[in-house]
């Protein structure tokens, strides 16, 4: 696995991490009747950071004891089975689709996380559009709806392709990936309204690649500087 990208399981203290469990919570707080479980993510542009961002919630979401389908449904450039070391040649939801392949057939596992699975996008020569609009597409989100508690779907800028608006009319919410000091704001406001148009419903925006400065670092518990130096100042008195 390409665990520089996948600091959940990499560094399971560190402030990233914190930020993506923050993140999980924040998702249960809107959803405490349930009724967002398949949500969809994109972007403005390409380079935002959503793959990363979907696969690490993924994995915080499967570590609190959900069970979690993950699926690529991004055609055009896939990356989930690269960050979590599936081959690209593994059948996955294009070939599902088009060659009616089994469902659990082309699942994957994740060690460790047993209530984790992913599905690829496949190595299928097809229409993104056509394939994401279909009836099969429709059907497998219903019926992956009676076995997972949450579906997080990872589809291509929703500025640039029509995916993420198709996609958007079989999800429960959408969450807009938004990277820090380089998207701009009116590509942020045409992706909402790309969004609305189509009936989708906006849950949030997520914000990526955000520099913290050293010196204010999280809470660091264990860490108080200036409880040191009295401490310090009481050993030499000893």
């Amino acid at each position: 696995m390409n665990l520089a990208s996948l600091i959940t399981l990499n560094d399971p203290t560190s402030h990233v991490t914190e930020s993506y469990k923050l993140l999980r919570t924040n998702l249960n707080f809107i959803n405490l009747e349930n009724k967002y479980q398949v949500l969809l993510f994109t972007s403005a542009a390409k380079e935002e950071g959503k793959t990363t961002t979907i696969a690490n919630l993924a994995i915080t979401l499967a570590q609190s004891g959900k069970r979690v389908l993950l699926i690529d449904a991004d055609l055009r450039l896939p990356r989930i089975g690269k960050i979590f070391d599936i081959s690209l040649n593994q059948p996955g939801l294009s070939n599902m689709l088009v060659d009616g392949l089994i469902f659990d057939s082309v699942l994957n596992k994740v060690k460790d996380l047993e209530k984790f699975e992913i599905l690829t996008a496949g190595d299928r020569q097809v229409s993104p559009t056509e394939l994401l609009n279909s009836d099969a597409f429709e059907q497998l989100i219903i019926a992956c709806r009676k076995e997972y508690d949450i579906i997080l779907i990872d589809t291509p800028p929703v500025l640039n392709f029509a995916d993420a608006s198709i996609v958007s009319k079989v999800a429960d919410g959408s969450l807009l990936v938004v990277a820090a000091n380089e998207t701009k704001k009116a590509m942020i406001v045409e992706a909402k309204k790309t969004i609305d148009k189509v009936g989708g419903v906006l849950l949030g925006v997520i914000l990526t690649k955000v520099k913290f400065k050293k010196s204010s670092d999280y809470y660091g518990y264990g860490e108080d500087k200036g409880h040191s130096k009295k401490e310090k100042k009481l050993k030499k008195k000893k």
